[in-house]
C-alpha cells in the first residue's frame, strides 16, 4: 500500500495507491483486506523526522494517531474515544536491517517536526496498521518501511516533498526487492 505513485512503483508489485490521509488509507486498506484476503500487507512511503537522517529507511512497528487529542475534554491524547486502545498501536513485523520507529500519523502536513511519543510523522500508516490489526476474523500480517524525506539534518529542512520523491522511489524499490528475494 502506497499513498502516492511518486513514492513507489514496481512492475512486479500488486500496488494499492491509497491516496493521501488517514481516511483514504483506512478505506483502501479495508477494501484490500475484504476483497483480496492478503497474506501480508506492505506499506511503503515517506515520513518526516527530527530523529532520523534524510534518506534513511526506517521500519515502523509503533503507530500513533497524532491528531487525536481529547485533553480539552479530560481525555487522553492519541486514543480513539471510548476505546480500550493504547496511545501507541504496536503492530507490524520488525525488520532488523532497518532502524525501528514509532510513527505518528495525522491529517495535517507538518513543517516543524518535533518528536513526541513518535520519532517520525506521516499521514497514512496508523490507518493501515489499525485495519490490519483489526482485520476481521484474524489480524493481517503487516510490515512498513518509510523513507525519511525530511530529516534531522539542517540541509534537508526546507525543500518540497515532491522534489525528493525520486529518491524515495528508488530507495523503496530497493527495499521491496530485498523483501521479495
Amino acid at each position: 500500500m502506497v499513498a502516492h505513485d511518486g513514492e513507489f512503483a514496481h512492475p512486479d508489485a500488486n500496488i494499492c495507491y491509497t491516496g493521501i490521509g488517514k481516511v483514504n488509507a483506512a478505506i483502501a486498506a479495508q477494501h484490500v483486506i475484504d476483497t483480496e484476503h492478503p497474506k501480508l500487507i506492505i506499506s511503503l512511503g515517506t515520513a518526516g523526522s527530527s530523529v532520523f537522517d534524510f534518506g534513511e529507511i526506517v521500519n515502523p512497528t509503533g503507530w500513533v494517531q497524532r491528531d487525536m487529542n481529547l485533553t480539552e475534554f479530560c481525555g487522553p491524547k492519541y486514543v480513539v474515544p471510548f476505546s480500550d486502545d493504547a496511545p501507541i498501536l504496536e503492530y507490524g513485523r520488525r525488520d532488523p536491517r532497518y532502524p525501528p520507529a514509532v510513527c505518528g500519523s495525522g491529517d495535517t502536513f507538518v513543517r516543524n517536526i518535533a518528536a513526541d511519543i513518535w520519532d517520525c510523522v506521516e499521514m497514512e500508516g496508523f490507518s493501515i496498521a489499525y485495519a490490519c490489526h483489526r482485520g476481521g476474523v484474524a489480524s493481517i500480517p503487516f510490515v512498513s518501511y518509510k523513507f525519511i524525506s525530511d530529516g534531522k539534518s539542517a540541509d534537508t529542512q526546507d525543500h518540497e516533498w515532491t522534489a525528493v520523491l525520486h529518491l524515495a522511489r528508488a530507495a523503496l524499490h530497493r527495499v521491496y526487492d530485498e523483501i521479495e528475494n
